[in-house]
């Protein structure tokens, strides 16, 4: 009698500092009918979990192909991988020896102390948004003054010209700070153009921009053993700006799935 049908298994990167898509599209190349750069935009979206789901036995002959390419990774039950929680934004809290203490927030925001021993992720970076909107830009002088002719001719009064309207482009960039928590299971959410710096206490300047990063800096030295999603990584290095970019808050929350498992399972090398 065969054995029980083991259950979907996904693959997971196990190094989160050395995340490279490309390499990791070759290999899935190497091994199928696709080439690379048809790939490449699906491991980017999904980060480090590579495959999902798959059969037990195709996960791990992936997991052990990424591994001898030099792209560390493990093979694991789907069922171990969750989603983080819904983001709770935090607009005021203190930080104490013993944990991030939420004082005010948005809906959903509870009083409360997580534990940093309980912080599991960090991650931190910009997230840019194009919404398109619509604009109506007022006659201008010229037309004003044909009509305003047309008027002194006539004598006829003419009605107001409407302005004409179109749409545009406006971008928006929100810089933010990830805090997944468990046990139990919390994603503190901090904007930093809604965030009370108070609680950096003597460290707070004047600056809005060095105190998102002095706060990232303090956050990091307090849970050293979270681990820290790209864009976190090159806050806390001072790297340029385009390295903290994310597509959307949909991309933030794919990493944190990943390093959320990883965490989970102590895979991460």
């Amino acid at each position: 009698m065969s054995g029980a049908a083991r259950p979907p298994h996904a693959v997971l990167l196990r190094r989160p500092a050395s995340f490279d898509a490309r390499a990791v599209a070759a290999v899935l190349a190497a091994r199928g009918s696709l080439p690379a750069e048809t790939l490449l935009p699906a491991v980017r979206r999904s980060w480090g979990i590579v495959a999902e789901p798959s059969a037990a036995e195709e996960a791990e002959a992936l997991a052990a192909a990424l591994s001898a390419a030099g792209r560390a990774a493990v093979a694991a039950p789907v069922s171990l991988l969750e989603e983080p929680p819904a983001a709770v934004v935090v607009t005021k809290a203190d930080l104490s020896g013993d944990g991030f203490d939420v004082l005010e927030g948005r809906a959903g925001a509870e009083r409360r102390r997580l534990s940093w021993t309980h912080l599991c992720v960090l991650s931190a970076g910009v997230v840019t948004e194009t919404a398109r909107k619509t604009v109506t830009e007022a006659p201008s002088l010229a037309e004003k003054s044909v009509r305003l002719g047309m008027t002194l001719a006539t004598g006829l009064p003419l009605l107001g010209a409407k302005g004409r309207t179109r749409q545009v482009a406006e971008e928006r960039r929100t810089s933010f700070i990830d805090l997944v928590f468990v046990a139990p299971a919390r994603r503190a959410r901090i904007l930093a153009a809604e965030f009370d710096y108070a609680a950096l206490g003597p460290k707070m300047s004047y600056s809005a921009e060095l105190n998102f990063r002095a706060l990232a800096a303090e956050l990091a030295a307090r849970a050293p053993g979270a681990l820290r999603g790209r864009g976190a990584r090159a806050l806390l290095a001072k790297a340029p700006s385009g390295e903290l970019a994310y597509e959307s808050f949909e991309d933030v929350q794919r990493e944190e799935r990943w390093l959320l498992a990883l965490a989970a399972l102590k895979a991460a090398l």
